[in-house]
């Protein structure tokens, strides 16, 4: 995607600040810091340079990294909100203000930026996964959903006095089409239709606030006052250049299709919350709007590209919204890769993903190539550190014991982000390979990390409940290989991994499962990962003999501890009863997943996996 510059027209800003995300796609840190620091006064390099350092809080997840992105979006929105709230529509209705043309673009570029900003703020506050923080997320979200409802409504009406229709890009480019077979909309399902609204303003946040005092009250009453005076919010739209008019719905389908991503990938315990907002998510919405938002010339278009590399190859097999069929992106993917190999060739991002599509498709000597090309492409810590990260995995799924823990004692070192975890995966491949006293030394700094925890996050409960497993706490001792193959087996099972193995990793890890039960470091693992394996083997009758077994050995007396084995078995036996057509008998071994246990590892994506899998029954 060449960018192109209208004859004999300056740089307008929006290019200049795709030129500097383009430069960061391709390497050239240095060159796309001096350009955005080039122009400390232009608001589209401004919200460039907010997307680049969003993207890197993504890549390294580390706590400053996050702050700095949190810090400028959090700014970003409020010089946004300040520029375009309501105060300033009631005084160009009171002195009825005649718009120009780049006034009436850079009025919907700021509302389109706040929305972009809300929903990035969002994003980052849910994937850290903190307990307290998801209503605080699901109001951003909610924010967001009112301003690029109003957005859309402007810019479609532009978009069809322009051209006539709004674009079937929406419905041609998604690889599903939208349920209803229609193009998306912004319509909120609690005001179809509605026309009358504004800007909330900054601090806007759910309260006890009386209708009268309210912000939303006042402007009710203000309007009450402009129909009674003859003052109506009815001004001539100014025209608008047909290129800015594409890339303005370009721009818009960009933000609508992560949030519409991200709102679809909440559990479902926040659902009657979304619900109660008055906004849901269609995930079927976001990929369209990505698709479209891709092929612009907006400096959004490479970020969709992104965005869409990052769903194909990590949400879903992530969430296993496909099930164990972590190839169901691939094809997707692979084409979205190929298409931007003339811009980003020897981009080390592009390159990850790649390794990405090579690790799905079970090529792990092709992804660790791949991802030995970005390391070498980048001098980015945070891509370094992902790569690492993702090559320390490809050891694990060959189970290449001694190679991983090289590669997660380097990142515990290194990174800023869940050294415990990086510690407690390192301690189970160095048991499992039968280092002992590197397992002991290990178990240690996790025991110090743990207790220097302040954030109560799912993966920070995982290792709390974790740590004290890895030595046998009456004796201080470390257990058996076996016993710590098992606990690596459920890290491959629970990440969604265990798919990407071979057929001969499968088949060795189904010798350890069927050995002595009583070296399990939780009743019932064995027989869940087992399953597992056999299912992944293609022989679905032992998957669910083993599942069966599983059930049998946890219930009703030891299902007090280490309830995520019960809620995941229950729901592989579901879906797999239902594959083999027994649907009324796997519904309710679903349902059962879905009621019957709280509070127990990964509960909010195993929901999602749950949630997703009744409703394709009804």
């Amino acid at each position: 995607m060449a960018l192109k510059k209208n004859k004999g027209a300056t740089t307008s800003e929006w290019s200049i600040a795709r030129s500097g995300i383009s430069l960061l796609l391709n390497n050239r840190t240095e060159e796309a810091e001096a350009l955005f620091t080039g122009h400390p006064h232009s608001f589209h390099v401004k919200a460039g340079r907010c997307f680049v350092l969003f993207m890197n809080a993504l890549m390294s997840f580390e706590d400053d990294k996050l702050q700095q992105a949190m810090l400028l979006l959090k700014d970003m929105e409020r010089e946004c909100a300040n520029d375009i709230g309501w105060l300033k529509s009631v005084k160009n209705k009171v002195f009825r203000a005649e718009e120009s043309s780049k006034e009436y673009v850079n009025k919907l570029e700021r509302q389109i930026v706040l929305a972009d900003s809300q929903v990035c703020s969002a994003i980052l506050t849910l994937l850290q996964q903190e307990l307290t923080g998801y209503v605080r997320g699901g109001w951003m979200l909610r924010k967001a959903w009112r301003v690029y409802q109003h957005a859309y409504i402007q810019i479609s009406q532009l978009y069809r006095r322009t051209f006539g229709t709004i674009p079937s890009d929406f419905e041609v480019n998604c690889a599903v089409p939208p349920r209803n077979g229609s193009c998306y909309s912004l319509q909120s399902p609690h005001s179809p239709g509605s026309s009358e609204w504004s800007i909330p303003s900054y601090n806007d946040s759910p309260g006890n606030s009386t209708p009268a005092s309210s912000p939303s009250g006042l402007r009710s009453s203000l309007s009450m006052f402009f129909s009674l005076t003859g003052i109506t919010s009815e001004q001539q739209t100014p025209f608008v250049e047909p290129t800015e008019v594409a890339r303005l719905m370009s721009a818009v389908s960009f933000g609508y299709g992560i949030y519409q991503l991200c709102v679809s990938l909440l559990p479902p315990s926040l659902l009657k919350l979304i619900h109660f907002l008055g906004f849901e998510g269609d995930r079927r919405a976001g990929l369209t709007a990505l698709m479209y938002a891709r092929v612009s010339e907006d400096m959004r278009a490479p970020l969709a590209t992104l965005s869409l590399l990052w769903y194909h190859t990590i949400v879903r097999p992530f969430f296993a919204l496909d099930g164990s069929n972590v190839k169901a992106g691939v094809n997707a993917a692979k084409q979205l890769i190929e298409e931007c190999r003339t811009e980003f060739a020897n981009s080390a991002l592009f390159l990850f993903f790649a390794g990405r599509v090579e690790r799905l498709e079970s090529n792990v000597n092709a992804a660790l190539e791949a991802y030995g090309k970005a390391v070498d492409a980048s001098s980015q810590r945070e891509i370094r550190l992902l790569c690492l990260h993702e090559v320390a995995w490809c050891h694990l799924i060959r189970l290449s014991y001694e190679e991983a823990y090289r590669s997660l004692t380097e990142l515990q070192q290194q990174s800023r982000w869940s050294k415990s975890f990086y510690a407690y995966l390192a301690a189970v491949c160095y048991g499992a390979n039968g280092r002992f006293e590197e397992l002991m030394t290990m178990y240690r700094k996790i025991v110090q990390l743990v207790a220097g925890t302040t954030k109560e996050t799912q993966l920070g409960l995982f290792i709390l409940r974790r740590a004290p497993k890895l030595v046998d706490q009456d004796t201080g001792r470390a257990y058996t290989v076996l016993y710590y193959r098992l606990l690596v087996y459920e890290l491959l099972y629970l990440w969604n991994a265990m798919p990407s193995c071979s057929i001969e990793a499968l088949r060795g890890i189904l010798l350890d499962c069927k050995g002595n039960r009583s070296e399990e470091p939780m009743v019932g693992l064995a027989d869940l990962i087992e399953g597992a394996a056999y299912s992944y083997l293609g022989d679905r009758q032992a998957s669910i003999r083993s599942y069966r077994n599983c059930l049998k050995r946890r219930n009703p007396n030891k299902d007090t501890y280490d309830q995520h084995i019960s809620a995941f078995v229950l729901y592989e036996l579901g879906s797999s009863l239902c594959i083999v057509d027994n649907i009324e008998e796997g519904k309710s071994f679903l349902l059962r997943a879905q009621t019957q246990y709280r509070d127990y590892d990964f509960e909010s994506r195993l929901n999602v996996r749950i949630h997703s899998a009744l409703r394709d029954l009804n």
